[in-house]
């Protein structure tokens, strides 16, 4: 965590799975110290990912000890869309942040008004594409929720958010695999100091490499 702060990041979000323990109580204070372990170090709003690793029993004990004013959103703590147990982690002050696993086909309307997210962080390619992308996002301006889309569609998601700079603050940057990824194309996009440069070209304004 130290070696990230250091680079410059304006906001940052860190994996938060879970890890088996003797009881989901013991599960539960154990994510709650390490929230707070982080909030000390970090010294500024962060989110955190569960990956979908949570149980709803580890989501309702983890909300019952939770009292993180640092936490910024807590993201898929559910493999699916459990929307009556984000609606009970809202209920009990806890910032969620859903939408990765958003299918072309699911209900928006229905999944805003359940669980009430913080963020939206879908992913570009998975929610149906661009287009749907940009319905999506045009749709929950209203509600007023941010859109944060999710690092595995980095490059279309650099695109929503050049289309939509008030309604997509940043794309997330998976910092461990995105600059493997890039070596992909003839040009790779880095971050300089947290920025990317909006693209210019036709498409998605960068070409594969290519292999020989």
């Amino acid at each position: 965590m130290a070696q990230v702060l250091e680079e410059g990041w304006a906001f940052t979000k860190w994996g938060l799975r879970r890890r088996p323990g003797t009881s989901v109580a013991a599960e539960a204070r154990n994510l709650v110290a390490a929230l707070a372990d982080a909030a000390a170090l970090i010294s500024e709003p962060f989110a955190v990912d569960a990956v979908g690793t949570w149980s709803p029993q580890l989501a309702a004990a983890v909300a019952d000890r939770l009292d993180q004013p640092m936490l910024a959103w807590l993201e898929d703590p559910l493999p699916e869309h459990y929307l009556r147990v984000y609606s009970q982690l809202v209920d009990a002050g806890v910032p969620v942040a859903v939408g990765e696993r958003l299918r072309p086909d699911e209900d928006l309307d229905n999944l805003l008004d359940f669980a009430r997210p913080t963020a939206l962080t879908i992913d570009v390619v998975g929610c149906g594409g661009l287009t749907r992308a940009v319905e999506i996002t045009t749709s929950v301006r209203e509600a007023g929720v941010p859109v944060y889309p999710h690092g595995r569609s980095m490059v279309p998601g650099i695109h929503l958010a050049a289309a939509f700079p008030d309604d997509v603050p940043a794309v997330e940057y998976r910092r461990l695999w995105e600059p493997r990824r890039q070596l992909l194309y003839a040009e790779p996009w880095l971050p300089k100091s947290g920025l990317l440069p909006a693209p210019d070209a036709p498409g998605l304004g960068t070409q594969p490499r290519r292999l020989r």
